[in-house]
């Protein structure tokens, strides 16, 4: 058998493209304990040609960083698609902030004979577009999608 270089079993992905991303929290009035928040992005995956919407919800005091009563945002997977074909899905792993946290994304594509998986954990920096005592949008900036490069790959 022939040696053969490394080179060869390497994958030249392109990144998950996430757009449109929106963080929002609102609250009744400034005397309501709790924001009522949701986080919306599109999820394009150019490798697969394959993508979807996602959001997800959850409340937060305005204040505390971690993950608690106060701040209830899910560390377990959300499904964003789940179809015979494709399974996209991601979660928070660190919340710093609402504009800057870190997700897991999980991309499963099952077209035989192979079955393909692949994961990115990027860091999001979002703008603030929004601010009063009852509510707060952030976004992407300027609209440009955020590249998530695939940090693996299961077959």
């Amino acid at each position: 058998m022939a040696n053969k270089p490394w080179g060869l079993a390497q994958f030249d992905l392109d990144p998950f493209n996430l757009t449109d991303m929106c963080v929002e929290c609102e609250k009744e009035n400034v005397d309501s304990l709790l924001f009522d928040c949701s986080i919306k992005f599109n999820w394009d995956d150019p490798n697969a040609q394959q993508s979807c919407s996602c959001e997800n919800h959850w409340q937060w005091d305005g204040i505390t960083q971690a993950k608690g009563p106060t701040n209830n945002y899910s560390t377990d997977y959300l499904i964003c698609k789940d179809d015979k074909a494709e399974l996209f899905q991601f979660k928070f792993v660190d919340v710093f902030d609402l504009h800057n946290f870190s997700l897991s994304l999980t991309h499963m594509n099952f077209p035989t004979p192979t079955i393909a998986n692949m994961f990115s954990q990027p860091n999001i920096t979002l703008s603030l577009m929004n601010k009063s005592d009852t509510s707060m949008t952030y976004s992407s900036a300027c609209g440009c999608p955020i590249r998530a490069n695939i940090t693996g790959m299961t077959i």
